[in-house]
């Protein structure tokens, strides 16, 4: 399978089960009303971000979705070209689709309503990660598996093109 299409492929799942995830989860939880799935270290808890990572530039307007929609363009012109080129291997198409679905679903849900739609909530006790949601979770897999696969080919051995050796003296004759 080549790497476009592998790119396309987990492009098109992270869309489609962030898009699910997010409709599920704001017609079936209460805003900020956390229900426990493992104890009280993972639970749903509706929530929204109008900033970007961890609510920075929350409430900016229209500017983080401007910078974001340039960084995500950016990043899927560099790993085109990239891909084409054959700086990464042809499975590193899985991630990049990953990744790039991630962002992408994450900009598609703030350009409706300037806000992303957040539920995973993780922790302990009071101690708690900020709110998150399958996209944010498709970007950073995607990113940790692309970081492994790159260590692999980084460390495996080149091949190297046999070198004729140079005729004896005997065979010049």
């Amino acid at each position: 399978m080549k790497a476009l299409t592998r790119v396309a492929l987990g492009l098109g799942v992270a869309l489609a089960l962030d898009g699910l995830s997010k409709i599920w989860a704001e017609q079936t939880l209460d805003l900020y009303q956390p229900v426990p799935l493992v104890g009280d270290y993972f639970r749903f808890t509706l929530g929204y971000n109008t900033g970007v990572a961890f609510g920075m530039f929350a409430n900016g307007g229209s500017g983080p979705l401007i910078v974001t929609g340039f960084v995500i363009l950016g990043l899927t012109i560099w790993f085109w070209r990239a891909l084409q080129s054959g700086q990464f291997p042809a499975q590193a198409g899985w991630p990049i689709g990953l990744l790039l679905g991630g962002a992408f679903a994450n900009f598609v849900d703030r350009l409706i309503d300037g806000r992303v739609t957040d539920f995973l909530d993780a922790g302990i006790g009071a101690t708690r990660w900020p709110t998150f949601n399958l996209a944010d979770s498709f970007i950073i897999v995607g990113m940790a598996w692309l970081l492994f696969i790159n260590q692999g080919e980084r460390h495996r051995p080149k091949e190297v093109e046999p070198v004729e050796e140079p005729p004896s003296p005997n065979e010049l004759q």
